[in-house]
């Protein structure tokens, strides 16, 4: 027997309302799971009684307007999370209300007050003076990229204007061991005679490490020591001044350079904007293995990562072992990363999981989000290596905790950057631009990566002659230790 057009009339509110007290509780209140099945329950009750009521007294217009109501509850689900994170314009302009609201923002959404041992509303208080006397918006970005940055989260910070805007970079240098060590060159720092591998001493007068810790704490921000070190390596032959002087040793000796901007040096755009990565490639070493270089996990664009990497890939299947090269890789998106790792898993692997503190529509409303791998063919089961080093962060992480935590691959270099954030953008008056962490990554074990990164299997220091010879210590031990493991290597090590 078929139900009468007057009970399902009646279901259809019943459901109508169930799932509207659901979406409340769940999305805008965030409340317990009891209360959000309170709440569903109450909600379908409701809509089942004016369903009936339309029913035995014809007034559907009242029927109507409680759609009405359901949609606007839908929609108000949907747009109130969106304004409290900042994504939605805010309608005043003035910088202590859009403070005021970022405050708010990072208190709803923000997950690491508790890890970075920070006091939101001391930290907003401390700030708010500075607000209130900013000049103009500018200022009020410094001030705000200044204050986010005392959270020491490589996620979250001034997005826009960079905080490179404006400086002159005559040079920029990574850290190897205790020493600054100059990386790349430019023209006006070549011709006053700085070269690569050349090891800065002095900044200014100050002694190196003084002018490390001397940088705008913007430039150097970052998710934990190791970061926060390359960070500000990178950054220390750079200045918004006329000229930057330093002491530098090197093979002819210890000197001291004066480097003068020229009259009409550009804000370097080339530094605040994204540099075109190289592509994946593959290639065979004299030793049989295959050795891909994974540059990034960007998605969009012109590349195609997952394709390109398919490529290198599937030239080498037949490699008695594989190294990937991850070093420099700064992250991306899990959209590249999770597929290029299933070529070497034979089942789906759920390698851990994101945990959000503001439930938000582009999410589903959901607290939690699991990242699974899942296996793509043809698959390669061979011997696995990942280069990793101090430069990787964020998605170039979570990859390789799936490949570690499955036990899939052994890991060769240094300790990682030690961030996971998901982040969220707010924006700032005047076209400004900020963005913070929103989701907690913990593996498998409950572990976080954000502060931490993860530790290589096998340890390998750099030294500055290794870097002047152009010497790969990490390729060198990762070939070893596939060696060792017998892996279908008979001679080609000897």
């Amino acid at each position: 027997m078929k139900p009468s057009r007057e009970t399902l009339w009646i279901l259809f509110n019943l459901v109508l309302g169930f799932a509207a007290g659901l979406l409340v509780g769940w999305g805008p209140l965030g409340a317990s799971t009891s209360m959000v099945v309170v709440l569903g329950l109450t909600g379908g009750l409701a809509g089942a009684l004016l369903g009936a009521w339309s029913h035995f007294r014809p007034r559907r217009r009242y029927v109507w307007w409680g759609h009405c109501g359901v949609l606007l509850i839908i929609a108000l689900a949907t747009v109130v999370p969106l304004y409290r994170i900042g994504m939605i314009a805010p309608p005043s302009e003035l910088p202590a209300v859009n403070f005021k609201r970022l405050q708010r923002a990072l208190d709803y959404a923000y997950p690491y007050f508790a890890l970075k041992e920070t006091d939101s509303a001391a930290l907003f208080a401390r700030y708010a003076p500075q607000v209130e006397s900013a000049a103009d918006d500018a200022d009020y970005w410094r001030i705000v990229g200044q204050m986010l940055a005392e959270l020491n989260d490589g996620h979250t910070g001034l997005l826009s204007p960079s905080a490179r805007s404006g400086r002159h970079y005559f040079a920029t240098c990574r850290a190897i061991g205790d020493a600054i060590v100059v990386d790349e060159v430019g023209q006006i720092a070549m011709a006053a005679g700085l070269t690569r591998g050349d090891v800065v001493l002095a900044v200014d007068g100050r002694p190196i490490e003084e002018a490390l810790e001397a940088l705008s704490p913007i430039l150097r921000a970052g998710s934990s020591p190791q970061q926060r070190r390359a960070k500000a390596a990178f950054s220390i032959l750079s200045t918004n001044h006329r000229s930057l002087r330093t002491t530098v040793t090197g093979p002819t000796g210890e000197r001291t350079i004066t480097l003068a901007r020229p009259d009409e040096s550009p804000a370097v755009a080339s530094q605040s904007s994204r540099i075109e990565q190289p592509p994946i490639t593959g290639e065979r070493l004299v030793s049989g293995l295959g050795l891909i270089r994974i540059p990034d996990f960007e998605a969009g664009g012109e590349r195609d990562r997952i394709a390109e990497f398919d490529i290198a890939l599937n030239g080498l299947l037949d490699a008695p072992g594989i190294i990937l090269d991850l070093r420099g890789n700064g992250g991306g998106s899990t959209f590249v990363s999770d597929p290029i790792a299933g070529r070497f898993f034979d089942t789906p692997f759920t390698y851990g999981h994101d945990e959000f503190r503001a439930r938000l529509p582009q999410r589903g409303w959901r607290a939690r989000f699991d990242y699974r791998v899942t296996p793509r063919r043809p698959t390669y089961t061979g011997p696995l290596v990942l280069l990793i080093d101090e430069y990787n962060f964020s998605t170039a992480e979570n990859f390789i905790v799936a490949l570690v935590d499955s036990g899939r691959a052994t890991t060769v270099g240094r300790l990682t950057a030690g961030g996971s954030g998901n982040p969220l953008t707010f924006r700032l008056p005047g076209g400004g631009l900020v963005r913070f962490s929103s989701g907690a990554f913990h593996r498998n074990d409950g572990t976080l990566v954000e502060g931490h990164g993860i530790a290589p299997d096998v340890t390998v220091d750099w030294t500055v002659d290794d870097f002047r010879a152009g010497r790969d210590p990490d390729l060198t031990a990762a070939e070893s230790f596939m060696a060792s493991l017998n892996a279908i290597l008979p001679s080609s090590f000897d």
